[in-house]
């Protein structure tokens, strides 16, 4: 690891890394590429772990969890997929100094890990497919997020995935038009213009009864819940809902989505002993360096102790 570790950074040595701030937002560090480029340090640490020989032996506290939460939404007879939104250092190497070679090694990495974890019986979107054609179409530049086209992208995988395993079917193909919108990064450097798709019409809001719950960070309320996620109406549970007729249960978390996100489902479930009753799927997105670079990948009983 401290091998692949060193041979990153010294791809990365003739970036700066900076500390700004958002409007509204805390300082976040971020490191300088090329072409308005900028990325999360975080991401860098994640990259060169997964060129590190023992790769399966760090991730291997995330897949066993995420296994058991499967596990228990199995036995609840609901459907999970798993959607980790690849970071943007492993789809954009050139543009954050990474040679080709690392490059390679990095993106192996990540199709090791998805693989453990189809492994063990659980569904993934690999999203990485689709990015590596045109990453800059999927990913805001200067902000930690993807853009419209890569809500588009995962949304078209939901659906798919929901017309394969659940009888919600994928839905209508939604009314909408796409625009630019100027938005502000988190990861400072100058505004950007981001493609971002509005449903057209109305659907009904965000519904607790809903059978469908979107779980995850915030990769689930950027352009959904509006102030420094930069607007409303255009995000993941936008383009699902729009297809569905109504909007997901949407369970979005602030910072890590590893096990607050989960803990925030539990609650509900614990709460409310119909709760997980009604729901058929769930779809847990959150950012791909989460595997080894969460605040702790930790066990959730859904249900109380003893309880149903």
């Amino acid at each position: 690891m401290d091998f692949a570790c060193r041979s990153l950074i010294r791809s990365l040595c003739v970036f700066l890394v900076v500390s700004v701030r958002a409007a509204d937002a805390p300082a976040v560090a971020s490191i300088e590429g090329s072409d308005g480029w900028r990325f999360l340090p975080s991401e860098k640490t994640f990259a060169g772990k997964l060129m590190a020989p023992d790769l399966a032996a760090q991730v291997t506290t995330a897949v066993e969890v995420i296994a058991d939460f499967q596990k228990q939404l199995q036995a609840e007879d609901i459907g999970l997929l798993v959607v980790p939104v690849p970071p943007k250092m492993v789809m954009a190497p050139e543009a954050a100094g990474v040679s080709a070679e690392d490059a390679a090694k990095m993106r192996a990495g990540w199709d090791r890990i998805l693989a453990d974890l189809r492994a063990r019986g659980v569904a993934v979107l690999d999203l990485a497919a689709d990015f590596s054609a045109a990453p800059a179409d999927f990913y805001c530049r200067r902000d930690t997020h993807w853009s419209g086209r890569g809500i588009e992208r995962a949304a078209a995988g939901v659906r798919a995935w929901l017309a394969d395993s659940t009888t919600l079917g994928a839905g209508t193909d939604p009314a909408g038009a796409w625009r630019k919108q100027e938005i502000k990064g988190d990861l400072g450097g100058d505004a950007e213009a981001v493609d971002l798709w509005f449903a057209a019409g109305s659907f009904a809001p965000d519904q607790r009864a809903h059978p469908l719950v979107l779980l995850g960070d915030s990769h689930v309320l950027v352009f959904h819940s509006g102030g420094d996620l930069h607007a409303t109406g255009a995000g993941l549970p936008d383009r699902l809902g729009a297809a569905l007729g109504s909007s997901p249960d949407v369970l979005g978390v602030r910072g890590s989505g590893a096990t607050s996100s989960r803990l925030a489902l539990a609650r509900r479930a614990r709460s409310d002993d119909a709760y997980l009753d009604a729901k058929q799927a769930v779809v847990w997105c959150f950012a791909g360096r989460e595997f080894t670079e969460s605040d702790g990948w930790k066990k959730v009983p859904l249900r109380k102790p003893g309880g149903g």
